[in-house]
């Protein structure tokens, strides 16, 4: 197998990767400036994080120039995974890992469903699972060829598990804020700014998803769809910081709203959290909705 259908994908993923990662730390620069009143849960989460993030871009840059710099002029050294491709990988998937756990823990919380917090936990462990054993059984492969080949269907399986979870974690928010729309009442200003997230997020998210598994059953000698996932795990950290930068975005947008008249309150909140109260002041109403809404923590500490 050359060397370019082995380390093409792999090296533009690394590259925009790269490019998203200059994005990750901007959006923790700024998390960290503008919510200082923030749980400490919350800012452990995103150092932690921005550490992985910084450790997985590292990484992917060592491995490219190891394949491409140290052993350039040796064509077997190209052949067969190392171990630090498998840690490079195994990074990734932690990352996911850790920004899917956020994410079913906001659903949790908007949508109070057990069977959607135990199905989402499930998904999240089997294709993370899947996806370090994949990452294993490649270093221990004679060849990079011999573990494609292989093991095909387990990596099949890994990107099916990912379209899954994405996709499900995003319609099953879209649906439940839908849910929560009062059409009587002009207070979806909101609600549709939450329900472009959800969709636009997950959008994205599903559609590296997509884009890994049709290279992997295009190309299935190749490692192109290791570029996908890459960009991938680039993306899942600047989603949830993202989620967590617009709160006060939305948060003003719903007050100017009020303050403009263009919003019509209800005597009751609409019910973010199921913390949140049932009966409330305007005030308070506006303030519930820009602290509890799905994507958001408590701006307490």
């Amino acid at each position: 197998m050359s060397a370019s259908s082995l380390l093409r994908g792999p090296l533009i993923g690394t590259c925009l990767a790269s490019l998203l990662y200059g994005i990750t730390c901007l959006q923790a620069f700024f998390y960290f400036q503008t919510y200082v009143d923030d749980r400490r849960g919350l800012k452990l989460t995103v150092a932690l994080l921005l550490t992985l993030e910084t450790v997985h871009v590292a990484l992917s840059i060592w491995v490219i120039d190891s394949y491409l710099v140290a052993n350039y002029t040796d064509p077997y050294a190209l052949q067969s995974a190392t171990w630090l491709t498998t840690v490079t990988f195994i990074v990734g998937f932690v990352i996911d890992l850790v920004v899917y756990f956020y994410f079913t823990w906001r659903i949790w919380m908007f949508t109070s469903k057990l069977w959607i917090l135990i199905f989402m936990i499930l998904v999240a462990l089997a294709r993370t699972v899947l996806s370090i054993v994949a990452c294993i059984l490649s270093v221990i492969s004679s060849t990079w060829v011999s573990y494609l080949e292989r093991d095909k269907i387990l990596i099949l399986t890994g990107n099916t598990l990912f379209i899954i979870g994405d996709t499900f974690s995003a319609s099953i928010m879209a649906w439940h804020l839908n849910k929560n729309r009062d059409h009587a009442l002009r207070t979806n200003l909101l609600v549709n700014r939450l329900l472009v997230f959800a969709v636009a997020t997950g959008g994205i998210t599903v559609l590296v998803d997509i884009i890994a598994l049709a290279l992997t059953l295009v190309q299935p000698l190749s490692l192109a769809f290791t570029g996908a996932i890459l960009v991938q795990t680039r993306l899942y950290a600047n989603s949830l910081l993202v989620s967590l930068n617009l709160r006060n975005a939305n948060k003003r947008a719903y007050e100017d709203a009020i303050h403009t008249g263009t919003v019509e309150l209800p005597m009751t909140s609409i019910a973010f959290a199921p913390n949140s109260a049932e009966t409330a002041r305007p005030n308070e109403v506006a303030s519930s909705v820009g602290k509890e809404s799905w994507h958001t923590a408590s701006g307490n500490a």
